[in-house]
């Protein structure tokens, strides 16, 4: 496996995304609603600042995620579609090197999405008068990448198992569902039976809990919060890379078994 085979693949994947008008499509969308924050001023209702830059977070935090899936889920089959992975691997280069290095790069384009969307973000805190609380922020910023690490690997191995439609379709799903269904568990905990509680234990160590890693609210409200621990935070980027891992290791075992 050689380093600079996968900076060379991330970095191809990078400017592929850079160049595309996606991206700067949805930071337009988030331009609109961090100008809807800023009406506030003209309606003096100051004291809902921080409600909207919590929306405002929570929708960069949702869009950067769905860029990533999408970004993700369309590599393996556009470069099977086009044919083009077949002078790449004919080189010296293994396949854990070349998924390695598609998998870097979407994480490499995702976290540029996510700079431009924070960009926008920190501007219109400033805008509005508000202030960063550095500590909680920071801590939010980190989880963020090691849930767009979660997500591009779980997304790779869909793309090996599914089409792309079907690929993007299950990892939005899966998305918005790991995102919501840590208190639905909780609810319906009390009032399962036996086997359904067995069932919902299931799914509550099966599939990773990516509320865990949104720590927005936090990072707005954060005069009432104090940053995570250091063994918080190790717990939570060990869980992370425990799923990322699992899901980028079945995804290499079924890119090898892939005939050209």
């Amino acid at each position: 496996m050689k380093v600079r085979a996968i900076w060379l693949i991330a970095r191809s994947v990078l400017i592929e995304a850079v160049r595309r008008k996606e991206i700067y499509a949805i930071v337009l969308v988030s331009c609109g609603l961090i100008a809807l924050t800023m009406s506030l001023d003209f309606f003096q209702l100051s004291g809902l600042d921080k409600f909207y830059r919590e929306v405002a977070l929570k929708t960069m935090s949702i869009a950067t995620a769905l860029t990533c899936i999408v970004l993700a889920t369309r590599q393996l089959p556009r470069e099977f579609e086009m044919r083009t992975i077949y002078p790449l691997l004919a080189r010296p280069i293994s396949r854990l090197t070349f998924l390695l290095g598609k998998l870097a790069g979407v994480v490499l384009a995702s976290a540029f999405c996510f700079g431009l969307f924070m960009t926008i973000f920190l501007l219109g805190t400033w805008r509005l008068g508000g202030a960063i609380h550095w500590g909680l922020f920071g801590q939010y910023l980190y989880l963020q990448m090691v849930m767009i690490v979660l997500l591009a690997s779980l997304s790779f191995l869909l793309s090996m198992l599914l089409n792309l439609d079907a690929a993007i379709c299950v990892g939005v799903l899966f998305f918005a569902i790991a995102s919501t269904y840590t208190s639905m568990l909780t609810y319906l905990y009390e009032f399962a039976t036996s086997a359904g509680r067995v069932g919902l234990l299931v799914l509550n160590y099966g599939i990773p809990q990516v509320s865990l890693f949104d720590l927005s609210s936090k990072a707005v409200h954060a005069e009432v919060w104090t940053p995570l621990g250091w063994g918080v935070m190790g717990a939570l980027t060990l869980y992370g890379l425990i799923f990322s891992a699992a899901y980028a290791g079945a995804a290499t075992l079924l890119f090898r078994r892939r005939a050209l």
